[in-house]
């Protein structure tokens, strides 16, 4: 009988509470592979009328014509992915169909009597809707948009299933919290205003402009910062220019900036962990309320205290490309004691984190750098230094264990060729490359996630051992001279706005 809205079902999910777990069953076990795993995604969707944003780790592979998408959920219920005691839903959880006129398959399921319980866009803005029945509890059927990007991605997935062949390189991850000693909190009661750089639309750097506002006073949970160095990023330029608008859209007036050092200024009521006077580094966010003025105030669980001995126009340096690089490292790739890496980008932030990861994993790193900034990795202890667009040296060095790239797009592509078929390529680029049609690599794209524990460590263990350059230090009202410095490329370290 014709059901009239579920077509033939393209791909199975499961749910899982260890996603390496999963993903080495089925490729020893079932000799499904490779995988693209995808970690530190946010989905946002609504679900039983409410907007949720649960944080997941994603794999997928083809097997045959089928697309399995294996998902390890860290947020809480309620959810699509929790049962009616708000555990997380452990094994097979979704069979998924294409539609190609969404809005008529939902209608004619929900005039079937299926409840349709969830519905959203996913980063491409590729739509999909959940359905459940009582009739048949514990299994959702899912409605996904066919579009021509899923097409071209489901097609790089089965070429790479047809070349595969690759062994499991699959490790272990963890961390201990450290425990915040209870401090009484102090709340804020002057009023006042500040200077911020604000951004009035997307565009070139005249698009920034100075202005007077009234300063922020720390809600429940919240500390007040007052900034002593905003640290550039490449995501400030790309939010700009309005390339993350498919994304990421802005809504102007926006104040830019992630990366933040400063003194803790006042603390909202509930704060325990800092109090005024305390040195913190931390996260904002980067699109919207971000870091590019005298104060700020933000979620003090996305601060950390600022290492005794070490600036704060240095520390604001270090957050963002600090845990990426780390995490693309210690979260993503997980090298073995001894195995051969390329890292890409390692003259810049996240890069050179990722060099000090490996090298502290016990990996025998190569810094993949173009030959302008041979000069930023010097103090590095590498096993070379290899220009990434020198081919005959990327034979000689390679084949590699594992590749940590840090710039994306042709460049990383082109890299596969350098690394072992059982290999893995990491990338913390976004969008992240696309692995060329007959690789066999594990991929992993990593989506960076604030930690604090992990960046106390970075910034207590590693930064005092290899600083993070600062190649310039620039008044709050010139972030339109950093943009254009960051845009020319070759700075040669971090740029830092200082109110």
């Amino acid at each position: 009988m014709d059901t009239g809205w579920l077509g033939p079902i393209r791909q199975i999910s499961f749910t899982t509470g260890n996603l390496d777990q999963l993903v080495s069953f089925w490729e020893t076990q079932v000799g499904v592979g490779p995988w693209s795993i995808f970690r530190g995604l946010t989905l946002n969707m609504t679900y039983e009328g409410r907007p949720i944003a649960l944080p997941v780790h994603v794999a997928l592979s083809m097997h045959g014509q089928t697309l399995i998408e294996l998902i390890q959920v860290s947020g809480d219920g309620p959810s699509p992915f929790h049962d009616s005691l708000n555990r997380p839903v452990i094994g097979l959880q979704r069979l998924a169909a294409m539609s190609r006129d969404m809005d008529r398959d939902v209608r004619v399921a929900c005039e079937r009597g299926m409840e349709h319980c969830a519905e959203g866009r996913d980063a491409t803005g590729q739509r999909y809707s959940y359905f459940r029945c009582a009739a048949a509890p514990g299994i959702l059927l899912e409605l996904l948009e066919a579009t021509p990007g899923f097409d071209d991605f489901v097609g790089v997935l089965e070429a790479r299933a047809r070349s595969y062949g690759a062994t499991s390189v699959v490790g272990g991850t963890g961390g201990a919290r450290d425990a915040c000693e209870a401090i009484p909190p102090m709340t804020a009661k002057q009023s006042g205003t500040m200077r911020a750089v604000q951004l009035t639309g997307y565009g070139g750097v005249d698009r920034f402009v100075m202005q007077t506002v009234s300063e922020p006073h720390p809600g429940p949970g919240e500390i007040r910062v007052r900034v002593a160095g905003a640290a550039v990023n490449p995501v400030d330029v790309k939010a700009r220019n309005g390339w993350l608008d498919a994304w990421m859209p802005l809504t102007f007036p926006a104040r830019l900036g992630g990366d933040v050092a400063g003194i803790v200024d006042a603390v909202g009521e509930g704060v325990t962990a800092f109090r005024p006077g305390d040195r913190v580094m931390g996260m904002v966010n980067p699109l919207g309320d971000g870091a590019y003025a005298e104060m700020i105030v933000f979620d003090a669980s996305r601060f950390v205290h600022v290492p005794d001995g070490l600036d704060l126009v240095e520390a604001s340096a270090m957050p963002t490309g600090g845990l990426t690089g780390t995490q693309l490292i210690e979260v993503g790739i997980r090298p073995a004691r001894g195995a051969k890496g390329l890292v890409t980008g390692a003259g810049g932030s996240t890069g050179r984190a990722a060099v000090i990861a490996a090298l502290d994993a016990g990996a025998q790193v190569y810094a993949g750098v173009r030959a302008t900034s041979r000069d930023a990795v010097a103090d590095l202890p590498v096993a070379g230094v290899i220009d990434i667009a020198d081919e005959a040296a990327l034979a000689a060095a390679g084949p590699f264990d594992f590749l940590a790239d840090t710039v994306g797009g042709t460049v990383a592509e082109a890299l596969f060729a350098y690394v072992k078929a059982d290999g893995v390529v990491g990338s913390s680029a976004f969008p992240p490359p696309v692995p060329p049609a007959n690789s066999t690599q594990r991929f992993v794209s990593l989506v960076v996630s604030f930690d604090g524990p992990r960046l106390e460590r970075f910034a207590r263990e590693r930064l005092q051992r290899f600083p993070m350059p600062v190649a310039h230090k620039l008044p709050l009202a010139e972030a339109g001279r950093a943009h254009t410095l960051m845009e020319q490329g070759g700075v040669g370290g971090k740029i830092v706005l200082v109110p």
